[in-house]
């Protein structure tokens, strides 16, 4: 039996609102109008609300892509795609506790957040293909995190300044 952890309700709170800052940060970053944003469809799930397909023991997050169609007995059924971002609370939780307090929750929480919704946002625009190769996927994650350090690199905050340098050596330069 799986013994995983999860996010408290406190935690939870700091998640929604790095998510909150990340959005925003995301919606400048590729120029989106907020009156538009609405029509990009994903959602963030925490482990509690994952199906086993969405759990990984290889990252911090992962992207799943589905299908959805609305039916309509007006009209034909419309079809789209939902992303969603699966948080795995499990490895978040195991790494802050490994670092010895040199990690907080929530500047990690907001680098895996803009860095996910950069992937989808790229997804959506068609910059790069969810189902690309492996060797494609290598480099997306290379762009990925550059992106994402050009957006968090300005907020200027020592937490978050620590966990971009961890991540430096995965950035495309």
């Amino acid at each position: 039996m799986e013994n995983l952890l999860h996010f408290s309700e406190q935690q939870l709170y700091i998640i929604e609102e790095a998510i909150d800052i990340s959005e925003d940060l995301v919606l400048d970053y590729f120029n989106i109008s907020s009156d538009k944003w609405k029509d990009y469809r994903y959602e963030y799930r925490t482990l509690a609300y994952l199906s086993q397909a969405e759990k990984t023991d290889k990252a911090f997050a992962q992207v799943c892509k589905y299908e959805c169609i609305r039916k309509n007995d007006l009209n034909p059924p419309l079809s789209f795609d939902l992303y969603r971002i699966c948080i795995q609370d499990n490895w978040i939780l195991n790494a802050i506790k490994r670092s010895l307090n040199r990690i907080e929750l929530r500047p990690l929480i907001l680098y895996i957040a803009t860095h996910e919704l950069t992937h989808v946002m790229r997804f959506i625009k068609h910059y790069k293909d969810f189902f690309a190769s492996p060797e494609e996927k290598e480099l997306e994650e290379a762009i990925v995190h550059s992106v994402t350090y050009e957006m968090l690199k300005s907020i200027g905050d020592r937490d978050l300044d620590c966990v971009l340098h961890r991540y430096r050596d995965y950035r495309w330069e």
